[in-house]
């Protein structure tokens, strides 16, 4: 197991201010944003791959679901609360929404990863393919909690409309540095993340919002880019962390 210590003076934190924690984070995810493409797009295989033999075992047929609906929407008299339905009574589908959420879940520690590698390269350390996967050697059970308890919040939040999922983010922004760098449990990491947003919410607010905009931004101008643009939430929530915390020194390996 990894453990950090509170400092390490190698690394470099950026002030507390958006345009720094932007920065800082853009500055160090340009050099890793080969490897960061590189596990998007193993991400995607495997969820791909998984999503469709999941479908299968519930008997759930995506191109027939598929060209069900747009049969029964070719009339276009539809509404979207009717096509909801519709799809929830597709055989297979919700059951397959399901156990995909699920998979979901137990991929979520790879995004400790990302973090993982911004913190190497912070500290002038070299990065490699294992590094992306140290949240399946550590704490994994605590980053599946935590995107857990993130999900539901989030998506009670989108329930109420979506815009308010902009708001609630904050609160969770730096719930996987801390447990990576902190071995914190999933609460333990939850309390202190929203406590270090209570208290600096709106530059919290606005790095959340601007990492999101530049992760969608790789579908706005070109569609794959997000293969690209994608894992920049996590490098700024890495920067925003050191911002408060300090930088992590590695002190053992066991």
């Amino acid at each position: 197991m990894d453990t950090f210590n509170e400092f390490d003076t190698q690394g470099t934190a950026p002030q507390r201010n958006l345009s720094d924690i932007i920065s800082h984070g853009f500055n160090h995810y340009v050099k890793i944003i080969g490897w960061s493409i590189l596990i998007i797009i193993l991400i995607a295989i495997v969820s791909s791959l998984v999503s469709t033999l999941l479908g299968s075992l519930v008997g759930y047929n995506q191109l027939e679901a598929q060209a069900q609906m747009e049969d029964m929407m070719s009339g276009g008299s539809m509404n979207p609360t009717d096509a909801i339905t519709q799809m929830m009574s597709v055989p297979g589908y919700k059951e397959s929404i399901i156990l995909s959420y699920v998979f979901g879940l137990l991929l979520y520690p790879v995004y400790a990863g990302f973090v993982y590698a911004m913190h190497k390269v912070n500290t002038g350390q070299s990065v490699g393919f294992g590094d992306f996967f140290i949240g399946f050697r550590q704490n994994t059970v605590q980053y599946i909690v935590y995107g857990l308890i993130m999900g539901i919040c989030l998506m009670i939040a989108a329930m109420l409309c979506v815009i308010p999922v902009f708001f609630v983010l904050p609160l969770f922004f730096l719930g996987i540095p801390i447990i990576l760098f902190e071995n914190a449990s999933a609460t333990a990491a939850l309390s202190k993340s929203f406590n270090i947003a209570k208290a600096n919410y709106g530059t919290l607010l606005g790095v959340s919002f601007v990492a999101f905009l530049i992760c969608i931004a790789g579908i706005i101008l070109c569609g794959i880019g997000i293969l690209a643009t994608a894992p920049f939430f996590y490098a700024a929530m890495y920067s925003a962390y050191v911002a408060y915390n300090g930088v992590p020194r590695q002190i053992a390996q066991s």
